[in-house]
């Protein structure tokens, strides 16, 4: 099933529990709008455990600072001078904190800071008057992300398992675009380019090559490409972002020859791709003893390689 319409199904289905759910339970602590915010906030981040992590933690922070704006905003008076000092001030010291990796995610940030401010300006009065009601408003929205977040996560493991049902062998990607392909790499090395090495931080890079037509795209329209060589801007390779979530999904080929997978970096199941079978672009510039592990090492591809046609 297509990633896109697995998700559909999921989140509609799972949306519509989860109203029923709130409705029902009326509790002024189960947000139905607030939960929404969170499972985009998932997707927004990029799904999966490290998606889960820094959303919810970005919305949970954001909350707590707009409780800080809310509580000193109400102690000094309300003003529009007093309002525009507190909340300058609080968005300031919100956005700093994504200098902790654990809180990078600024659009999760303001996600919780927005939602706590607007409960408290429109229904804070049901939480309790002066800094304890603005303490719980702030409890109330926490608590919401927390379960739309883990509803997002729920949500993605649910798509991802009904997609497959006719996963291809390989499969990469993010919450929004997949990329898969049941054809073996017509190349599989490990790159010692300082292309790859600028691109991925990594001092060495595993590279599979797939015949163009080979590795299928599912969402190619939400792709951000960019020049894979900052150098060579008008080289062939396209580096391949998710448009949402900034993810790298492929290296593309301008010619439509080859499309490439990183697959450390790229969304694919590490443990269970092929082991590059060579060293590729290594000499002794590099700086660093040649590789010993017994594999063939190469100062390019390996010899043998040629180029497929263009599709």
């Amino acid at each position: 099933m297509d990633l896109i319409i697995a998700l559909a199904i999921v989140i509609g289905v799972m949306g519509g529990l989860a109203t029923w759910g709130a409705v029902a339970m009326a509790s002024p602590y189960v947000l139905i709008w607030v939960i929404f915010i969170a499972w985009a906030s998932y997707f927004h981040c990029g799904g999966k455990t490290e998606g889960l992590k820094s959303s919810t933690l970005a919305n949970i922070w954001g909350a707590i600072m707009a409780a800080v704006a809310l509580i000193v905003l109400t102690s000094m008076g309300v003003t529009a001078v007093n309002a525009g000092i507190c909340v300058g001030a609080t968005v300031l010291i919100m956005i700093l904190g994504a200098k902790v990796s654990i809180l990078s995610a600024i659009p999760a940030q303001v996600y919780g800071y927005a939602a706590t401010a607007g409960l408290f300006l429109l229904g804070g009065a049901a939480y309790g008057e002066g800094s304890g009601g603005i303490i719980q408003v702030a409890i109330a929205v926490s608590i919401s992300m927390i379960i739309g977040n883990v509803f997002g996560y729920i949500s993605e493991q649910i798509a991802g398992s009904l997609v497959g049902m006719g996963k291809a062998k390989y499969q990469g990607g993010c919450a929004h675009v997949v990329v898969s392909s049941n054809a073996e790499p017509i190349d599989n090395h490990q790159c010692h380019c300082n292309v790859c090495k600028n691109v991925t931080g990594q001092l060495t890079t595993h590279v599979a090559f797939f015949k163009h037509g080979d590795l299928k795209c599912s969402n190619e329209g939400n792709l951000d490409r960019v020049p894979f060589n900052a150098d060579n801007p008008d080289g062939p390779l396209e580096l391949c972002l998710c448009k949402d979530c900034g993810t790298p999904i492929m290296l593309d080929d301008k010619q439509k020859r080859i499309r490439v997978a990183v697959p450390n970096v790229m969304g694919y199941d590490n443990a269970s791709f092929p082991a590059a079978t060579y060293h590729a672009f290594y000499d002794a510039s590099k700086g660093y003893k040649q590789p010993d592990d017994g594999r063939p090492v190469h100062e390019g591809l390996r010899p043998e390689f040629s180029w497929p046609s263009g599709v």
